[in-house]
């Protein structure tokens, strides 16, 4: 067999590599594993194009195309070769075509071990990304840095040293991405909410709640860059921000209706007004309060929640305190462990 396969190895070679003009490293495994390979289908192309297809959607599935896409773009031509060589009846140049596609697809396993120790800080950073949902919140931004380290892949793809000084800089930009998807996350709609009410003059009709919001929502930028690793503090920081843009924004708008009101308006306003307090005072249990003035009467609600608060309140913090002391007891009057004893 080996006198016949030898001519089709460089055949099919200079098909996957001649073409591209892209060496890849290890050419020198590649042609031995392909050459092993074809011997172990002993002449089986059937097989051989089967397993190639197999080999190829599962190394797609564990996404080598990121991790070798030199390789996998050369093994994807070559097993379209395979498939034309076999429907042309061509069985020795499938079978070695196919061979050639799972060496490929072995020595990209090895590459993608390489990538992995050698851009370890990258691909975290882009794990933190993708946990962040930045392919969805910042798509081309994220598409445009995974590029970049393509570019490195490849290079290492092609026997090329890749430097602590080639990686810093990509870092750097990939660190500044994470930011970005979190003001974009945590920031952004704030900002976008506080735009809208300048837009709608919030700064003419609810001056005190647009100050509020403005401030808050520029200090919300800057906390979320001093505290970039802290989420929980930033999503907190971020929706106090966009609640304040929000009560500006809702407040204008009711501020700028009550201007524009005649008298009759006005009437029902504040009657459609009473007549919430009233539902929330029955729901309470409260009296009728509709002889006092709308402040007075919300106040007087106010007052019977928060009664009823307290009384709730009151019998279950005499529970806790029971069953705190319970909790005491019985924990004076465990038996002490001795512990030369268990060692022994």
């Amino acid at each position: 067999m080996r006198p016949s396969l030898f001519p089709l190895l460089i055949g099919v070679f200079v098909l996957a590599t001649g073409c591209a003009n892209k060496q890849l490293a290890h050419l020198d495994q590649y042609d031995q594993i392909a050459y092993d390979k074809a011997e172990q289908f002993a002449g089986d192309s059937e097989r051989a194009l089967l397993e190639a297809e197999a080999k190829y959607e599962a190394a797609d599935l564990a996404e080598m195309s990121f991790y070798a896409p030199l390789h996998m773009e050369q093994a994807a031509a070559i097993l379209n070769q395979a498939r034309s060589d076999k429907l042309k009846g061509l069985q020795d140049e499938s079978l070695m075509a196919s061979s050639k596609v799972i060496a490929l697809l072995q020595l990209a396993e090895k590459n993608k071990t390489k990538v992995v120790v050698i851009l370890r800080p990258l691909l975290q950073q882009k794990l933190v990304l993708e946990q962040l949902n930045c392919p969805q919140v910042l798509p081309s931004e994220f598409e445009q840095q995974l590029e970049a380290m393509q570019q490195l892949i490849r290079k290492i793809e092609q026997g090329e040293v890749v430097s602590d000084q080639k990686i810093q800089p990509l870092l750097i930009d990939l660190q500044q991405l994470e930011l970005d998807t979190l003001l974009a996350l945590h920031w952004q709609p704030a900002k976008e909410t506080l735009d809208k009410a300048e837009d709608e003059g919030a700064d003419d009709f609810a001056p005190k709640s647009f100050n509020t919001a403005e401030q808050l929502v520029d200090q919300a930028e800057l906390d979320i860059r001093n505290n970039i690793n802290d989420r929980e503090l930033i999503s907190a920081i971020g929706l106090k921000a966009l609640r304040s843009a929000q009560h500006a924004l809702y407040i204008a708008r009711d501020a700028e209706l009550l201007i524009k009101l005649d008298h009759k308006r006005a009437e029902n306003a504040v009657l459609e007004m009473e007549e919430l307090l009233t539902k929330i005072g029955r729901a309470l249990n409260a009296k009728d309060v509709r002889h006092m003035a709308l402040l007075d009467q919300a106040n007087a609600i106010a007052q019977v929640a928060e009664t009823q608060a307290s009384r709730i309140k009151a019998p279950l913090q005499t529970r806790i305190k029971e069953l705190e002391k319970k909790l005491m007891l019985a924990t004076q009057a465990m038996p002490e462990t001795d512990d030369d004893d268990e060692s022994e």
